[in-house]
C-alpha cells in the first residue's frame, strides 16, 4: 500500500495588502570611525598591539615550546602578509597618459 500523501493547506498571503512582501523600515545606521593613518598612529597601534604578542612569544619560548613560538611567528607572517598582499592588490593608482607616444594620424 502506497504511503499517504501530507495534507498541505493552500498557500495564503501574509496580509491583505498587495506588498506585504516588502521591506519596510530605515536602514540601520552603523558606528563606524573612519581614522587617518598618520604614520605616528601606525607606530602607536603597532606599538600597542605588538608588545603583548611579542611578551606571549617570549613566554612561551622560554617554557621549552619552541615549535609552538615557531608557530606563532609563523602565523603573524602568514597574516600580515596576507593583508599586505590585499593592500598592495587593491591600491588606487591614479592613471597618467603616456607622454612619449607619438599621436597616429
Amino acid at each position: 500500500m502506497p504511503p499517504h500523501k501530507p495534507i498541505v493547506p493552500p498557500v495564503q498571503p501574509l496580509g491583505p495588502s498587495k506588498d506585504h512582501y516588502k521591506l519596510t523600515g530605515q536602514p540601520y545606521k552603523t558606528t563606524t570611525l573612519k581614522i587617518k593613518w598618520t604614520p605616528l598612529k601606525t607606530l602607536g597601534t603597532a606599538i600597542l598591539l605588538g608588545v603583548p604578542y611579542l611578551g606571549l612569544i617570549l613566554m612561551v619560548y622560554s617554557s621549552g615550546l619552541k615549535i609552538m613560538a615557531t608557530m606563532i611567528i609563523v602565523a603573524v607572517v602568514l597574516i600580515g602578509g596576507s593583508i599586505a598582499l590585499l593592500y598592495y592588490l587593491n591600491r588606487e593608482e591614479s592613471v597618467k597618459p603616456p607622454s612619449n607616444q607619438k599621436k597616429r594620424h
